[in-house]
């Protein structure tokens, strides 16, 4: 069995953690390894997050099991009336098991609830099928939109996808 609740300041070295294993987890087969090395780093998420969960405009949401222990994560942002997701990250181990539905479900509750966003929108590696799969059920949809970065002799292209509120 799994919960949410949202995530407060004593979560951030779960939630670092979590974001650096999965990160290399999901690349793994995605993106170059030297690109992973460059881009993941534990003491830099560390960082992040503690500068991130404070700030009144991010919301973060976790997934916790009966021994509270941190499986997963899910954040967003929101300026004006749009909201973003920037992260949606669990444990391997923990993948595929209805968590990540959980977390996108906290999410979606919160952001029409309490939020008042028009539409909630993600980018996403444009490899990562499953990932985009797991969007299209909840109603994303690609809004045509593409960022394109080139490493060494790799093209990494994300696309944009929305969901309307």
């Amino acid at each position: 069995m799994f919960f949410t609740r949202k995530a407060t300041q004593s979560d951030v070295s779960d939630i670092a953690h979590i974001h650096f294993e999965s990160w290399n987890a999901t690349y793994s087969n995605l993106l170059p390894k030297t690109y992973r090395d460059k881009e993941n780093n534990l003491s830099q998420k560390m960082e992040m997050w503690e500068k991130l969960l404070p700030r009144s405009d991010v919301n973060t949401w976790i997934a916790y099991d009966a021994e509270d222990t941190t499986v997963g994560f899910i954040s967003y942002f929101k300026k004006d009336h749009k909201c973003e997701i920037t992260t949606l990250y669990l444990l391997p181990q923990y993948q595929n098991l209805g968590i990540g539905t959980k977390l996108m479900n906290a999410v979606l509750i919160d952001v029409s609830q309490y939020n008042s966003c028009s539409s909630l929108s993600l980018w996403v590696l444009k490899t990562n099928l499953s990932a985009i799969s797991f969007y299209e059920k909840f109603g994303f949809e690609s809004a045509g939109q593409c960022d394109e970065e080139l490493y060494e002799d790799a093209k990494i292209i994300d696309i944009r996808m929305v969901k309307p509120l």
